[in-house]
């Protein structure tokens, strides 16, 4: 039987960034589950985000096991690299940085729209829907 409770919502989404999974620390969701502090050593690639970005963590069971379901959505004009794996930086309003996505598999899956806009004033972008699934799925930066 699978059950689901929302355990998380950011308060508000001030910027998004990405960086190449390979770059990320080693089972980094294990080091935050152990309460170890989790880094990126490498500098962001900044994402502009335009409207607003939404990001919610599900807690679910299955299998006799708890994992985490982390989606985010943003919408921008600047395409970005799908072709290699990578991880999501995001950073709520409160200057908290959260990765999604880690070294190893399993990795994020990127879901992408592209709208052209309508003649009265609605912009042309690229909607972006991320979904990552794992043990802890919402990692905390610190």
């Amino acid at each position: 039987m699978l059950s689901q409770k929302t355990d998380f919502a950011l308060p508000g989404i001030k910027s998004i960034a990405y960086v190449p999974c390979e770059l990320a620390q080693r089972n980094s969701d294990l080091k935050c589950l152990a309460s170890l502090p989790v880094r990126v050593f490498t500098t962001p690639i900044p994402i502009i985000i335009k409207g607003d970005a939404t990001c919610s963590t599900v807690s679910q069971y299955d299998n006799n096991g708890r994992y985490e379901v982390t989606t985010l959505r943003f919408d921008t004009l600047t395409p970005i690299p799908t072709h290699k794996h990578i991880a999501f930086i995001v950073t709520d309003t409160n200057d908290h940085p959260f990765l999604v996505g880690l070294k190893e598999a399993p990795y994020p899956v990127v879901k992408i729209s592209h709208t052209t806009g309508t003649p009265s004033g609605d912009p042309a972008v690229l909607t972006y829907e991320v979904t990552f699934k794992a043990l802890k799925s919402l990692i905390p930066l610190w």
